[in-house]
Formats: C-alpha cells, structure tokens, sequence
C-alpha cells in the first residue's frame, strides 16, 4: 500500500487567490494514480473534500472526520463518517473539583475561522453547564501579547479555557500549542484545554481526544471499506472517547489541590517524592527487613529454646554424673568399708591401751605416742570420708582453673582400697609438669574413677601377676592426656565408638551408661576420648583435653614417684598411710 499526504493551508493562507493553483497541482498529482480511499481530517477538510472530492479522486470512497458536536445528515451519501469527540464538557468538567469557589470563566481564542467556530462551541457548552454558577468572558480577535496582559490579572477564582489560535487580530499565524506556555507564566488562573499537543506547555488540565487514537479509528474504518467489509456509502463509525490529564506541577504551583480530581484522571509532572520514585524499593526493603526482623525473632526465640534444652540437659547429666557416681561408690562400698575400718579398730586398740596404762600408772611418753597414733589414724578416716562426700554431694558444674595432676591424686586414693581388695597394683606415672586445665574436679574425678573401674572389671578373670592398672598423665600438643590401661579381656576390633555410646555394653550386668558419661563430660570440657587395644592385651582409654595458661598464683604440687605399688589385702594397718 501507498500512502499520500496532502495539507490544506487554508489556516494559514486564507486566500481565495490560492485556490485554483492548489487545485490544479493536486489533481495532477492523482491523475495517474489509483486512489481506492480518501481520508479527510477535521472540519477543514470536510468542507474541502465536499465540493472538490468528484473533480479530483472521482469515485474513489471518502472517509471524513469531524467534531462530534456535527451532524450526521450533513454528510453526503458517498462518505464515510468518523465523529471526533472534543470534549469541551469534560474539559469544564475538570475544573470543577480542582476550582470549586470559581465564578467566572474565559475563553481565549484566535481570529481565524476556525478559532471563531471552536471559541462558539466552547461558549455555548460553558453555558449549558448547570454544575458551574459561572459568567463567560470570551476573548478573541486579539494580538498575542493582548490576552497574555489581561490574564496576569486574573486569580484562582477565575477559569481560564483556551481553544486555538491560528491566527491573531494582526493576521500573524500561529501553531495553537505555541501560545499557551506564554499565556500560562503570565495567568494568575489556570488555563484548561482540549488538546494532548498543549500538554507539557504549563497546562493545568483537558480532557483530550488523542490523535493516535484518532488516527487509528479512521485507519481501522479504511481498511474495513477497503476489504469489502463495510460499506462506504454512509457508514458511522464509533465516536472515540476522551480521557482526563493533568499537570500536577501547574496545579500545585496555583495552589489547587491535585488530588481533589477524578480517580481516573492521569496525573502528568507529578513532583517527585521518595515513595513514589522509590516505591519498590521501599517495600522491597521493608520487607527484608520484616524478614529479617522475623528471622532474627524466629533465631532468639530457637535460641532461648535452646538454652533452656541446654540448661535442661545439663541438668541431667549432672542427675544422671550424680547418680553413675552413686553407683561407683556402691561398687566401692566394700573396700571403702574396709579402709575406714582400719583406721577406726587401730583408734579402738590405742584407746584400750591408753587406759590400760592409767590404771597402771601414767606413762607420759607411750601416752604422746598412743595419741599421735590415735590422730593420726582418725585424720586418715576422715580423709576416706571427705573425698566419699565430695565425690557424692551434688553441686553445680563450674569450669575453673585446675591441675588434673592433683584432682587424680584424689581420684586414685578413692580406687586404692578396691584395688587392694582385687589384688590390682596401680602404677601411677604422672606428668612431672603441672597440668593445667579448664574444668570441673568431681566430674574429672569421675572420668578417672569410671575408667579405672572398668578397667578393674575387665582384669577380673586375669592371672594375678598381670592385674596391673597403668595410670599416666602427659603433655600433648595444646593439652594434656590422660592414659588408663588394663591387662584385661580387651575391646571388641569392630567396636571403635560405639563403646562411648548409651546402653552399649560388654559387661554380663553392665548398664552402658559409664563410658557414655565419660564421653559427654569429656566433650562438655571441650576434650575427645578414644579407645585402643593395648599392645599384649587389655585395652587401653585416652582422654585429651586443653591446656590453659598456669595461672600466677598456682598450687605447688609436690614430686611423686613415677611408680608406686598398693599391696595386697593383710598389710598391717601402720602401714597403710598411703597407696602409690
């Protein structure tokens, strides 16, 4: 398809004069053409088109836009018809809620004949307007800077409706769009319009008939009369509709509220704010940070809950430490009995003899010596006593500063009467260095005292010269070890782990929960235990655990043999002071 376009000029040359000229040059133009649809523009055109259309394209269809406001008998029977809706009540109808107070209206048109016919039409739909109790000024005919003075003077109780001027009370022309940013910096009142093109140009607000819009309705009733679908001999297509802009710039500077407007009038210029540039990014934002916020909530309240299934089990384990530690004392009921006895019959036997030498006459050195010994077998009761109470009483797990070196001391002087009984030796090889670490005495002590017992029970059926239980502590890396090994019946090759594990047990009565208790008290001090067959025989038990700086103040531990030996059950009581 081929398309022409031919403009009339009559706006701008209002001459008759031009007339024949035009007329020859466009009918040449057409001459060897086929032209199957002519579409006129405006009122202007119609009026061209009706009486020269059969001189120049001679039966070719014609299609014709014109004002709304025209009528559709005036159209000859060969056109097509297409109504544009100016929509001057809409224009007038906008200016009621931005201009509520207002009284008075202007029109400001041009001098030509068109402006003369839009600046009627305008007039007489101001005045059928029943919303506004208004007076209508017009004002046409005038120069250019004539309208410009007089509108400075008006104010926001005054509407000012501008329709076109193509040509001025001077005969210079113009291009209407040209005349309203002038006219708008220098008006006091704000100046509504009916044309998209005035848009941008300091126009308050129209209601406007886009030219798109127009030009796709006409292209779109061509095409149907082309392919046959519409008849062209007086065919009416839909009118097209108007829609509502504003200038919230304009409005805003007048002082007149924006928002006042219709729902479905398209806000143009808007001032920039911070939510509506950034509207997306702020609910973006606002909901990463709910997010956040919930995330944050959802870890306090996991980790609330997880203090108090921390402190929970914590305490468990300190009931369940306690009550493994009832049970060691249990097994070591019998020799613990034993050891404290010794001491007890040997007070009983100096006591007998102390009085027995009153009656006899006072002998003052054997009676120093009787008590001494007497002192001395009760200090050591006492002891037995105090580290059974200790190992027993409940208390609190607290992490301090501690030499293990010393804390297995008195774990060892809790085992040396069941070794006794069992016929074991204990070779002790303790660390020469003191062996600081981060932890809880008792629950140390309990480490040692289940490992030593299991180990205890393993060598039960083991040839007496082999019942030996190695004890040793050494530095290792950032920490130090503690070593017990046994020559007894050993650890399953494939048990590895599971040792540590709750319920698992080798023992006929055991109940599992030894080794496990070893390993969670190991690991709450921030150590690893570990299970190795012994070279010979027996199995051998390793805890790690770290090391910290001695502090300034430490306890001066006394040197100890490397190897010391308890001896069996029958020793005399005067030489049962110690067991290493």
């Amino acid at each position: 398809m081929e398309f022409y376009t031919d403009t009339l000029h009559e706006l701008r040359f209002d001459s008759a004069e031009l007339m024949p000229g035009f007329l020859t040059l466009l009918k040449k133009n057409c001459e060897h053409k086929q032209i199957d649809n002519v579409i006129g523009l405006t009122d202007v055109a119609f009026d061209f088109t009706e009486h020269y259309h059969a001189k120049i394209w001679p039966g070719a269809p014609m299609i014709i836009t014109r004002a709304a406001g025209s009528r559709p008998k005036d159209i000859p029977s060969g056109f097509a018809y297409m109504p544009v809706n100016f929509d001057i009540d809409g224009t007038l109808a906008t200016a009621k809620p931005s201009q509520p107070s207002a009284r008075r209206l202007v029109i400001v048109s041009g001098a030509a004949k068109l402006d003369r016919r839009f600046a009627k039409r305008a007039t007489s739909g101001a005045r059928a307007r029943q919303f506004h109790d208004w007076t209508v000024d017009v004002r046409s005919e005038l120069s250019v800077p004539e309208p410009q003075h007089r509108l400075s003077a008006l104010g926001t109780d005054t509407a000012v409706l501008y329709t076109t001027t193509y040509r001025d009370n001077n005969g210079r022309t113009h291009l209407p769009y040209e005349l309203v940013a002038p006219m708008a910096k220098s008006s006091g009142a704000p100046i509504y319009g009916e044309y998209p093109s005035y848009l941008g140009h300091e126009m308050a607000a129209e209601s406007v008939i886009g030219f798109e819009t127009t030009g796709h309705l006409a292209g779109t009733l061509a095409a149907s009369i082309l392919i046959g679908k519409t008849p062209a001999r007086r065919a009416i297509a839909a009118a097209s509709t108007s829609r509502c802009i504003a200038d919230a710039g304009v409005l805003g500077k007048l002082g007149l509220p924006a928002a006042a407007l219709s729902e479905n009038c398209e806000l143009i210029n808007v001032p920039p704010s911070f939510w509506r540039e950034y509207r997306v990014v702020m609910l973006s934002a606002v909901g990463v940070v709910l997010l956040q916020a919930l995330t944050i909530a959802a870890l306090l309240w996991q980790r609330r809950h997880r203090r108090i299934a921390e402190d929970e089990a914590t305490l468990r384990l300190d009931e369940l430490s306690r009550a493994a530690r009832f049970a060691s004392a249990g097994e070591l009921s019998a020799s613990i009995a034993h050891e404290v006895g010794q001491p007890l019959g040997a007070i009983l036997s100096n006591a007998d003899a102390a009085g027995m030498m009153l009656k006899s006459g006072p002998e003052t050195g054997e009676l120093h010596s009787i008590l001494a010994d007497i002192r001395r077998d009760a200090l050591r009761a006492n002891q037995v006593v105090q580290r059974l109470r200790i190992l027993l009483q409940k208390h609190t797990t607290t992490l301090d500063p501690l030499d293990l070196n010393s804390a297995f001391d008195e774990g060892l002087a809790l085992l040396g009467p069941e070794c006794r009984q069992r016929q074991i030796v204990i070779e002790a090889t303790m660390s020469t260095e003191s062996a600081w670490v981060l932890g809880d005495r008792v629950q140390l002590q309990q480490v040692l005292i289940n490992l030593a017992i299991n180990a205890l029970d393993a060598m039960e059926s083991t040839f007496a010269p082999n019942r030996i239980l190695s004890v040793s502590t050494r530095v290792s890396g950032k920490g130090y070890e503690l070593a017990v090994a046994d020559r007894g019946h050993g650890i399953p090759a494939d048990a590895g782990q599971r040792v540590f594990n709750s319920l698992y047990t080798t023992k006929p009565h055991g109940m599992g929960l030894g080794l496990s208790i070893v390993r969670t008290i190991v690991t709450t001090h921030g150590g690893q235990v570990w299970a190795a067959v012994r070279e010979g025989g027996g199995s051998t038990f390793t805890v790690w655990l770290p090391a910290v700086p001695e502090p300034a103040m430490s306890i001066v531990r006394p040197e100890i043999s490397k190897v010391s030996e308890t001896t069996a059950v029958g020793t005399q009581p005067e030489t049962q002071g110690g067991h290493l």
